[in-house]
């Protein structure tokens, strides 16, 4: 006898039509307010929409391209991320096993004997018991499995999300901490000219004050000057180690095996992006992709405990077939089939099961909350980037400008100086004042890539998400 699919249908038609009624919560909808129409931020001409997902060949740098492989294949947080990701390929992949009727097959045999005579004859056989090959299957909760696989599904998504954000993350802290280590050594070569500025002063207040045409103090002042700015040398060439050994972590790498080429950030191309509608973000940044699977979760949930309300079902059955002989077994046996249905209902609980209820929709209410405060949040966070970024794009502008005033200024003060037409306290404000718009300068090259890379993380990277469902 064949035992067809057709008979599982026939069973399984009603309990999904029940199981239908189970599943009567909707899921939370975002707020109409909580996406905007459209970002409000400056329109960048010529650029493109999102970030592509190697948003770091934006910068137009072959040395950063080449890091970002490197941490790509040796960082060891991305290492485990890929073994996250597959465990989460494992959990999903159980979950629709479970969906499925649990299937034992077995066979067997009847008694058999042997024995060893006196003489040495050894004789065996059989009492014609016949073999047996059997095929079960259970399926228990049949109203609570779907639930439990959107559950499922919810959870492997939120996984996959998580994944992406913790590389998205590594990768734009790669990319900053390589900019870092560039800017640190612009600032060892700004250094070194604050050094010999500084000395060139302290040369002539010495021979002025040699001369007697000036005070000691003079002397004394641009001396603490020189020695402030040797300091300074010494502490960047320290963090330029410290920077190199952040980055060979990120590589995977120990900072003996690791340096980098680029010694200047000025050649560091500021890209352009323009960001689509803010509606696709909502699936383009794996923060809120991993929010909303929570969500699906949490309403997932609510359905799982609103099928306590109803019967639990269950169904066995199996196919039984027997004969003498396993020839027979194969072409021409006895069979057997039995199914049977149970159904067990809690007539009384003290509300438990409301309760239940109760819980799991408060922590989905929490969840629709959390979604909401991220939603907003990232629009919030794209806003202040593209207003940040022309922002300063224009300091940029102003820092070159005061840059170049400021060695004019302190030109033209060194000069006047050596002359004996300037006192010493403006040449010191004319020197110090050099100084601090060399470092604004270099610092706002380097808040611009950062802002960059914080753009492109808070678009998601060119990631796109893609749902288990």
């Amino acid at each position: 006898m064949i035992f067809s699919n057709s008979v599982f249908h026939r069973l399984l038609i009603p309990c999904s039509l029940l199981l239908g009624s189970c599943a009567i919560t909707d899921l939370p909808q975002l707020a109409e307010n909580d996406v905007p129409a459209e970002f409000q931020g400056p329109v960048i001409e010529d650029s493109q929409v999102w970030p592509d997902s190697d948003w770091w060949n934006a910068f137009n740098d072959d040395e950063l391209s080449s890091l970002i492989d490197v941490v790509q294949a040796n960082n060891l947080d991305l290492d485990n991320n890929r073994r996250n990701l597959e465990s989460a390929q494992i959990a999903l992949r159980e979950a629709g096993f479970n969906l499925l009727p649990i299937p034992v097959v077995d066979i067997g045999t009847g008694a058999s004997y042997s024995e060893t005579r006196i003489d040495g004859l050894d004789t065996s056989g059989s009492n014609n018991q016949p073999f047996d090959l059997g095929a079960s299957f259970t399926y228990n909760d049949i109203l609570s499995k779907p639930a439990n696989y959107d559950r499922a599904v919810a959870d492997y998504d939120s996984r996959v999300a998580q994944v992406a954000d913790v590389a998205l993350n590594t990768l734009g802290t790669a990319a900053s901490t390589y900019f870092q280590l560039l800017l640190t050594r612009d600032k060892i070569e700004a250094s070194l000219q604050n050094v010999e500025n500084a000395e060139a002063i302290y040369r002539i207040a010495q021979a002025r004050v040699d001369a007697g045409v000036a005070v000691p103090i003079e002397a004394l002042q641009q001396q603490i000057a020189m020695e402030r700015e040797r300091n300074n040398l010494r502490s960047f060439i320290q963090n330029d180690l410290s920077t190199r050994a952040s980055l060979a972590l990120l590589a995977g790498l120990t900072v003996q095996d690791f340096d980098v080429d680029g010694q200047t950030l000025q050649e560091i191309q500021v890209p352009a992006v323009q960001p689509g509608l803010p509606s696709e973000l909502l699936n383009r940044r794996p923060d809120l992709v991993q929010a909303e699977a929570n969500l699906r979760g949490a309403r997932a949930s609510v359905n799982i405990v609103r099928t306590d309300l109803f019967p639990q079902i269950s169904l066995t059955g199996g196919v039984n077939a027997s004969s003498t002989s396993l020839s027979e077994l194969v072409s021409d046996p006895d069979t057997f089939l039995n199914i049977n249905a149970n159904l067990v209902q809690t007539l009384l609980d003290n509300g438990q099961r409301i309760r239940n209820i109760d819980q799991a929709t408060l922590t989905m209410e929490n969840s629709l909350n959390n979604y909401r405060r991220a939603v907003i949040g990232a629009f919030n966070e794209v806003e202040v980037l593209l207003s940040n970024i022309q922002l300063l794009e224009a300091q940029g502008v102003v820092a070159f400008q005061n840059l170049g005033a400021a060695e004019e200024s302190f030109r033209i003060a060194q000069v006047r100086y050596e002359e004996g037409v300037t006192d010493f306290q403006t040449v010191l404000t004319a020197q110090n004042t050099l100084f601090s718009t060399r470092n604004s300068y270099l610092d706002n090259k380097l808040l611009q890539l950062n802002a960059m890379v914080g753009i492109f993380q808070a678009l998601g990277g060119g990631w796109i998400a893609e749902s288990a469902q």
